[in-house]
């Protein structure tokens, strides 16, 4: 009976890590924590502009004793209290995908207004308007922490077995 030679084995295991399970692995990490960014309400710990819709205004009225006012949001209901982003529907933050490929992975958003916020690019029909930027994707040092622990903790487990 012939053993496998072990470092043969372990390149074989490594190559696989890198081309197959690593960008899975990353693909799913990346995603989960741009999609925390929208529960956030910021991109990794740096908080999004407001919104005009939770600007609050006073507004006074009558009663039986006399005049009083109250704050209040400029949207009624829900739309005066619900998170930055997610609008009526949710769909930005649920479009955050992933592809993995051999050693990579893609990272996107299929919706056509998803730059317009992540990047603050200018928005609407004729003279339109310029979005603020409310990045949600994209490059940071905490994405690199997360991910390179991930990637070593994936790495150890094959070369330690």
């Amino acid at each position: 009976m012939t053993q496998k030679n072990p470092f043969a084995q372990l390149q074989i295991e490594l190559k696989q890590a890198i081309d197959h399970d690593l960008p899975i692995i990353i693909g799913n990490e990346a995603v989960r924590l741009f999609k925390k960014n929208f529960q956030d309400e910021g991109f990794f710990g740096k908080p999004w502009q407001q919104v005009k819709r939770r600007q609050t205004h006073t507004v006074k009225y009558k009663t039986k004793s006399g005049m009083r006012s109250r704050t209040v949001p400029k949207a009624k209901g829900a739309a005066g209290t619900r998170k930055i982003l997610t609008g009526n529907t949710g769909d930005l933050g649920r479009s955050i995908k992933m592809k993995p490929q051999i050693a990579k992975v893609t990272i996107y958003s299929d919706l056509p207004y998803s730059a317009v916020h992540n990047e603050g690019l200018r928005a609407g029909r004729g003279k339109g308007f310029t979005m603020p930027r409310r990045q949600f994707m994209g490059d940071s040092p905490e994405l690199h922490r997360v991910l390179r622990e991930k990637i070593e903790k994936h790495l150890n487990k094959i070369i330690h077995k």
